[in-house]
């Protein structure tokens, strides 16, 4: 490539002030920050409803082949995949529990068993 072909195909990827104008009406502008707000608001009231549900949301990595599968399964089944994870998971925990006992919750020990 030419040094001038590399120089538009910069300008195009990161953009100048003279060959990118951003032209935005009032009501572009105001329906923008009604999604906004309308998404705040409904993230809002999903936390509340996991709160009062009692649940709590988290992210994992897992092999691609067992995701697809879950999703086989939820779907076979008429479920949705967190209900899906969520038994394998207290499956699991069971099965753990009857090895090694009772999983408790000792996060906060006294000071005075510390040593």
């Amino acid at each position: 490539m030419k040094n001038n072909e590399l120089d538009a195909l910069f300008t195009g990827l990161t953009g100048t002030a003279d060959n990118m104008q951003e032209v935005s009406t009032p009501k572009e502008q105001t329906t923008t920050k009604a999604k906004k707000s309308s998404a705040g608001k409904d993230r809002l009231r999903q936390k509340a409803l996991e709160q009062a549900r009692n649940q709590a949301r988290f992210c994992s990595i897992v092999d691609s082949d067992v995701l697809k599968k879950i999703r086989i399964i939820a779907t076979r089944e008429g479920h949705q995949i967190k209900d899906v994870i969520e038994a394998a998971f207290i499956k699991a925990i069971d099965i753990y529990e009857c090895k090694h006992g009772v999983i408790e919750d000792n996060t906060k020990r006294k000071a005075i068993d510390l040593f």
